[in-house]
């Protein structure tokens, strides 16, 4: 038989690799992050045996070595991973911490407002992709790069969060394999090698200390590596927990703690190897006092995540509380909660039969102290006893640290130490053994927790109203304003050649939908609490499916999207410079001076030969609104849109009918460098059946209307474009921004700044009131 060629083995080899890495975030089954408590409380000594049996056994098949040089736990430089139990998930688009007006990122004002709610935050993840992920070929690290100030404006931001003693990291999509290539790696396989570079790279430049495996069961070793001189080593947290083989490299995960059968559930990374810290996530809950319950139980961390794709879920009062005590606790004790002979559901407790309260033990032999955590999912107050064996001998010291308050121990009736203890209902409780005086130190901390603990849970709110949202006038004026400057107008003429009018209806159905991919309805039952979508001006509260009967008055519209020759004559005509530079009309020329290189008067600059009737692309919402106004025009309202793509009182499907017809569209790309937008007029035969208006779907996206809450600016887009890339998932949907060619569809973009939202896939159109028209 003939021997492979080098290059056949080279090819095999890397083959091998990639079924490996593409392995290593494969689905793990539902609750394989979790080891159920005890089924009878009688046998919990056997219970424990068994699973420190098993524990024993799958170490010692995946060949852990706890004491390994390489480990990523005996590494200092990652040693504030076992104190992170606090993880704030924060939108770079939340207003929170970007000021678009002023452009500023606010970092005191944000951990200002965040710890004076929930206490100390520890890391922070910075997410700036996902869900405008593919709306362009921008890919993750484009979209870094993107942030207003790019990179050096991300280092600062670093830098800020660090003077707060805020770790910082980035999330890392795998998934993200079918947008652009980065220069010089596009030979390099993506999902791989190509992202072990530029996540090292990023890492460098911004002065990370870690990142997200979005969407991971687990981060290979190819992505850590503790040999490395230049720099520490990436701290990996996979979002779907942390399989058996992956424990020595992952310090970090998250926790979905689903398919239990007994509450508390005990973290299995943790109870593993006791130095792991699992953060427990679940950003739709609706009762988080449950999910804190678990982190404190078992020792762990929590991912504060509250601003979820631009659906606020805010922790309540009560869970705001909760958060601040447990933690201070957890991270006073944060020597004890890495214990090697950690014991969930220790024995010390002594329940009786039906009591809902469950313990941990967590005892740190070389400092002298016992901690003890305490749930109780009981809907009224129970009143336990802890063994208190641990303080049997002379000099011992018991505090009941959750009050801040020192406690005396008392005899039962079988002669045996015993701590009487009063459990709040759904609360939480916390005692400390110590063997000795604790330090000076100790006895401010009392004094905090006296102060956090003085009013009871259950006397703070779990209220959690949804943000309502503000439609933005699409004039970007007030309604006032729009009649006087319409009536003040005797310069600028509505081009009424480029625009077609559109007569009303008194009633007409407006029924639409939004396509955003989350929250997945098969994983979120509760999806429609969540104020998912936006509020248009007569709903009470966002929502996702809107149906209502309007009366649509008589409008014009442009028969096409705003082309690069229109706008280039506003610019010629009006002298406008947007108040960001980056990114504005990024196609086109002479944008520097050859000698300085400095920016050139945008009048000046040149649309490519042949591009004159191709739709403006990578223009924002305000430059959008600035070409509108200086027409006495105004952006399209998302339901006339709707009106005249589906031909008003037809409500077809499609502009010229009901069937999807890909000829009546420009050629979808999958590319990851895909063409600009055709030019308007190419696909006549795609027009709308009763109003002639071209250029609809399929084509490029068009913005509608701007939704503000406290939180989040959201754009709608219409239409759709011809950019359709497919996301490298093996299990999950396509995380790319998903496509709306249907009239009764519509997505939304997250805005962030100028120089972020500026995409070449998203366009506009203009409309026009009849009054504008009857002016002259």
């Amino acid at each position: 038989m003939r021997s492979p060629s080098t290059g056949a083995i080279v090819l095999l080899m890397l083959h091998a690799s990639l079924l490996g890495c593409v392995r290593a975030w494969d689905a793990q089954p539902d609750g394989y992050e979790v080891i159920d408590g005890p089924e009878d409380p009688s046998k919990t000594e056997e219970w424990r045996q068994d699973w420190l049996t098993w524990r024993k056994m799958e170490l010692r098949t995946a060949r852990y070595d706890p004491a390994a040089t390489c480990n990523v736990y005996n590494l200092p430089s990652a040693a504030w991973t076992q104190r992170n139990f606090v993880q704030a998930f924060l939108m770079l688009h939340d207003r929170a911490i970007y000021d678009r007006e002023s452009k500023n990122f606010t970092v005191t004002k944000y951990v200002r407002q965040m710890e004076e709610r929930v206490g100390r935050l520890d890391s922070v993840l910075l997410w700036p992709s996902y869900p405008n992920s593919g709306i362009d070929n921008r890919n993750q690290w484009d979209l870094l790069r993107t942030v207003p100030g790019g990179l050096p404006a991300l280092r600062t931001l670093v830098d800020e969060f660090h003077s707060h003693n805020i770790r910082v990291i980035l999330p890392y999509n795998p998934w993200d394999t079918n947008t652009r290539d980065e220069d010089n790696l596009a030979d390099t396989v993506r999902m791989y090698l190509a992202d072990v570079t530029m996540l090292q790279r990023m890492a460098d430049a911004i002065g990370v200390d870690g990142f997200n495996g979005d969407t991971m069961y687990g981060v290979p070793k190819a992505f850590y590596n503790c040999t490395t001189v230049s720099s520490a080593p990436l701290l990996a947290t996979p979002e779907g927990g942390v399989p058996t083989a992956f424990l020595s490299h992952n310090p970090v995960s998250w926790g979905y703690f689903w398919g239990y059968a007994h509450f508390p559930p005990v973290a299995r990374a943790k109870f593993l190897e006791s130095r792991h810290m699992v953060q427990i996530c679940a950003r739709w809950s609706l009762n988080k006092i449950t999910d804190l319950q678990a982190a404190f139980f078992n020792g762990v961390g929590y991912v504060l995540w509250e601003n979820v794709w631009g659906i606020w879920n805010r922790m309540t009062e009560r869970e705001d509380a909760a958060a601040r005590r447990i933690f201070h606790i957890l991270r006073h004790f944060s020597f004890a909660t890495v214990s090697a002979v950690w014991k969930p559901y220790t024995e010390a407790l002594l329940a009786r039969p039906g009591q809902q309260v469950a313990a941990s033990e967590f005892p740190a032999e070389q400092q002298g102290v016992t901690l003890f955590t305490i749930v109780s999912a009981s809907p009224k107050e129970e009143f336990i006893h802890l063994l208190m064996n641990v303080a049997s001998t002379s000099g011992s010291r018991v505090f009941d640290v959750y009050h801040g308050i020192e406690l005396s121990t008392q005899r039962n009736s079988k002669n045996q130490t015993v701590l009487p203890l009063m459990v709040e209902a759904n609360g939480f409780a916390a005692v400390a053994v110590f063997q000795n005086d604790p330090d000076h130190a100790f006895a401010k901390f009392l004094d905090e927790m006296q102060q956090m603990a003085a009013t009871p849970l259950h006397e703070f709110s779990m209220s959690r109203p949804l943000l309502k949202q503000t439609l933005v006038d699409a004039t970007g004026a007030s309604a006032e304003e729009h009649k006087m400057r319409i009536a003040s107008s005797t310069l600028i003429d509505v081009d009424r050649a480029s625009m077609v009018r559109i007569a009303g209806d008194t009633n007409w159905w407006f029924n639409v939908s939004g396509v955003q991919i989350e929250p997945v309805h098969e994983w979120t039952p509760t999806w429609p609490q969540f104020g998912t979508g936006v509020q248009f001006p007569w709903e009470d509260r966002p929502w996702n499916n809107h149906s209502v009967q309007l009366t649509i008055s008589d409008f014009l519209i442009d028969k096409h999207p705003v082309t690069n020759g229109q706008y280039a004559t506003f610019l010629r005509q009006s002298g406008y410079i947007p108040s960001e530079l980056d990114r504005f009309l990024l196609h086109w020329g002479n944008r520097s001076d050859a000698a300085t290189g400095q920016p050139t008067a945008p009048s000046s600059w040149t649309i490519p030969v042949g591009d004159e009737d191709r739709p403006v692309v990578y223009v924002a919402y305000e430059d959008a609104v600035s070409y509108a106004r200086f027409f006495n025009k105004r952006l399209v309202h998302d339901w006339e849109w709707q009106y005249v793509a589906s031909n008003g009182d037809e409500y077809t499907t499609y502009p010229w009918g009901n069937e999807l017809d890909a000829t009546r569209m420009p050629t979808v790309s999958h590319s990851k460098d895909p063409p600009l937008p055709e030019a308007v007029g190419s696909h006549g035969h795609g027009r709308t059946k009763k109003h002639e208006v071209e250029d609809l779907v399929g084509h490029v996206w068009q913005m509608t209307d701007q939704f503000v809450d406290e939180h989040t600016r959201g754009l709608l887009l219409r239409g759709g474009s011809h950019y359709r890339p497919i996301a490298s998932t093996l299990a999950d949907p396509n995380w790319y921004f998903p496509q709306a060619v249907d009239a009764t569809k519509h997505n939304r973009i997250l805005m962030l700044s100028e120089s972020y939202d500026r995409s070449a896939m998203i366009g506009f159109r203009c409309a026009a009131d009849r009054e504008v028209e009857q002016m002259f």
